[in-house]
């Protein structure tokens, strides 16, 4: 059964969640993201990388949201399904919670930089008026916002475009135009990592649309502003030789309004995440949405005042390692044919985190694809084999 106390109604139409999806896809995450692969890969990968990995994305959200519209699951209900109500769920509670409030931070980091430096105040003072602005604003709720963050996705992009025409370009050095396989799949990965949180968590905002239909097109529009976000960013960095938006913005005392856009094109992110980490957070502990929320805004408040926004990349690459197998045990589990045990589907999981982790802290650029490909390769051994692993094969 749905948790009906989570929406209005059931069958929303996909435009009343449209402005969540166009909100994470322009959200200036995607430029710093865009101008850190920037940095590490010739624009003949960029042209390739960027769109295959925004297109297996897109792929992996709207099938997560299709599967959670039809059984009306939210994210809490869906890990439920697939690793049972013990450890398993509780594991996949903890990484969304951390996750979500990573991107808050991030996004607070950010932008109360942007606010303190239009302001002359003190950093930590604009990213403490950002989180309680934040805070308010989640009490309206999901529908009553969703109108909002259509500002911050103009606003993002006048950011981007205001950073573009006053800060003075600088060279940056020269990018082999020679990149191997591991590079070209790490920058992919780094796209699908962009929005990997969002892409598991999609159930919040999907499991009462109407219908398919309506996922889908959620999903389109994403895509889209979502590649034109990336390519921004990318030419940021090869302009000014700079990926983070706010210290770009920081370098002319002229850019104020781009600071104005910046502020704004954070509320979209930081509502979602909010709403997905308190949802998830009600899964761990007796804790209210309310008192939830309260707790999350403190620990991002402290790292973002303590600029998490430095950190983006190596935090997504960590990200994707512990989410990519667990996405993927998801959305393979969910087909009748192929859903074992809660016990199963936890012992997959793990086995791909473990291998990604253990590339990942070995230098390994290819660590997302070995982590989906373990899950994958567990998850078949012990469906296909027979009487060996007849405990993890058996339903529960």
């Amino acid at each position: 059964m749905p948790d009906t106390a989570q929406s209005d109604s059931l069958n929303v139409p996909w435009y009343h969640r449209a402005g969540i999806w166009i909100g994470i896809a322009t959200s200036p995450g995607a430029l710093i993201v865009g101008g850190g692969l920037a940095a590490r890969l010739p624009l003949t990968a960029l042209f390739l990388a960027i769109p295959i990995g925004a297109s297996i994305l897109t792929a992996l959200t709207v099938t997560q949201g299709i599967i959670s519209r039809r059984r009306r699951e939210t994210l809490p209900r869906r890990a439920i399904f697939t690793f049972g109500t013990g450890f398993g769920a509780n594991l996949l509670n903890l990484v969304m919670v951390f996750s979500t409030i990573g991107w808050v931070s991030f996004y607070l980091g950010i932008a109360g930089f942007s606010l303190a430096t239009l302001l002359s105040l003190s950093a930590w003072i604009g990213v403490l008026l950002l989180v309680s602005s934040a805070l308010v604003l989640n009490e309206l709720g999901l529908n009553r916002w969703n109108i909002l963050v259509w500002l911050t996705t103009i606003s993002a992009l006048g950011a981007a475009l205001v950073a573009l025409s006053v800060v003075e370009p600088k060279p940056i050095l020269p990018i082999s135009e020679e990149v191997g396989l591991s590079p070209f799949l790490w920058g992919i990965g780094s796209v699908v990592s962009y929005s990997l949180v969002f892409a598991v968590r999609s159930s919040d905002f999907t499991w009462d649309l109407d219908s398919d239909l309506d996922v889908i097109k959620d999903g389109l529009a994403y895509l889209l502003p979502v590649l034109i976000m990336f390519g921004i960013g990318v030419t940021l960095y090869r302009t000014t030789g700079e990926s983070n938006l706010a210290d770009i913005l920081a370098q002319t005392p002229s850019a104020g309004l781009g600071h104005i856009f910046l502020v704004l094109a954070v509320i979209s992110p930081i509502l979602t995440n909010f709403h997905s980490g308190t949802l998830a957070l009600e899964g761990l502990v007796p804790l209210s949405k309310r008192q939830g929320a309260l707790l999350i805004g403190a620990i991002c408040f402290i790292l973002g005042a303590t600029r998490f926004d430095h950190h983006l990349l190596p935090f997504l690459d960590l990200l994707g390692a512990v989410l990519i197998p667990a996405l993927v045990v998801m959305l393979l589990t969910a087909i009748p044919a192929r859903h074992p045990s809660k016990t199963t589907a936890l012992v997959v999981w793990l086995a791909g985190s473990a291998a990604a982790l253990i590339f990942k802290i070995q230098g390994n650029l290819v660590h997302l694809v070995v982590g989906a490909v373990v899950s994958i390769v567990v998850l078949e051994i012990i469906i296909h084999l027979p009487n060996k692993f007849e405990y993890l094969r058996g339903k529960v």
